[in-house]
């Protein structure tokens, strides 16, 4: 076992320490509404973003950065989940989104940011990753806040992210089609703010969506998804980290022959890109314990062997490689052909 896959089964062992408790709704009989959809009906385009507050600190002037905020657009498909969506999980309708830009005019790109499962808020990217990108991309940046995470977290919750990604799998699916339409929703803000190219990106859980949006019309100008895929059933069954899920909802009689049939009914894994293979760039580490190399070859080849990245070590050891990714974004970014007229 190499270094990296050895610190993705510590890490995924540590995570017992979070997950205290199981999910509170077994949800599994109310997943009818969202099988078997195309993608386009399973995550619609959302309406344009008519108020989004811009709200910049004394700090933030400092640091060319500012916070967005604006009414998360997503519409719920299970009405029984929609007194949980409305009532107690209110605090997770106002989207918030991070706005770095390196320079007093706004740059020609805007590079959108979709981060991970069980990520606290922005600051640990401002304060490491985002610095190296604003310096060595053409890019300002928007860190999106996924739904149940950060400013986003309901009351009651242990830990952020406790609620996104759960055997409550109503909730988890409404989580990922929320978290889409807010991404799609500030993308085409952004557009109207004046950029000619706004792109997306994620890490882990947000790669996948990431991936998502290439799948839905109108795509992004470019994805470029980190250690991740859309094999979202195999995660459940092989990431250490996703132990919680897999026992709750063994608990409740959905065995694994039982996920892997509503994980394929769902479809994510069958999605395939509108997104051209150029516009692409995948970056995906050769030792992941969640993600398995052999699957993300499997789908990379299924969406036409776009450019492809592959760093060593694992899921969590990624930022050792953040130079390589950074520079290989970069070429990328020169290389990108432009959008054609209509």
């Amino acid at each position: 076992m190499g270094y990296g896959r050895h610190l993705d089964q510590v890490a995924g062992g540590m995570s017992r320490l979070l997950h205290l408790r199981g999910a509170k709704h077994n949800t599994v009989a109310q997943l009818g509404p969202y099988l078997d959809l195309p993608v386009g009906e399973l995550f619609p385009e959302p309406p344009p973003l008519t108020q989004v507050k811009v709200t910049r600190r004394l700090v933030d002037r400092a640091l060319r950065t500012s916070t967005l905020t604006w009414r998360s657009q997503h519409q719920v498909v299970c009405q029984d989940y929609a007194k949980r969506h409305y009532g107690e999980y209110a605090r997770n309708l106002t989207a918030h989104a991070r706005w770095i830009r390196a320079d007093t005019a706004m740059r020609r790109t805007c590079l959108i940011y979709v981060h991970g499962w069980l990520e606290p808020g922005s600051w640990v990217e401002e304060a490491t990753l985002f610095r190296s990108w604003t310096k060595q991309l053409p890019v300002d940046i928007v860190h999106v806040s996924l739904p149940f995470h950060g400013p986003r977290n309901p009351p009651g919750s242990l830990f952020s992210g406790e609620y996104f990604w759960s055997a409550d799998l109503v909730r988890s699916i409404e989580g990922v089609r929320q978290g889409v339409c807010d991404v799609r929703g500030i993308m085409s803000w952004l557009r109207a703010q004046g950029y000619e190219r706004v792109g997306v990106t994620g890490i882990s859980l947000g790669g996948s969506l990431t991936m998502v949006t290439g799948c839905v019309s109108p795509t992004p100008d470019f994805i470029a998804p980190i250690i991740s895929h859309l094999q979202l059933q195999d995660a459940v069954e092989q990431a250490p980290i996703l132990w919680r899920m897999k026992r709750d909802l063994t608990s409740w009689g959905v065995d694994r022959e039982e996920r892997h049939r509503l994980f394929g009914r769902l479809g994510l894994a069958s999605y395939r890109p509108l997104i051209e293979r150029e516009r692409q760039l995948w970056i995906e580490a050769e030792e992941d314990a969640y993600i398995d190399a052999h699957l993300v070859e499997k789908q990379w080849q299924a969406w036409g062997e776009p450019p492809i990245l592959w760093i060593p070590g694992g899921h969590m050891s990624f930022p050792l490689s953040v130079p390589k990714m950074t520079e290989r974004m970069a070429k990328f970014l020169e290389e990108l052909p432009a959008r054609r007229a209509g």
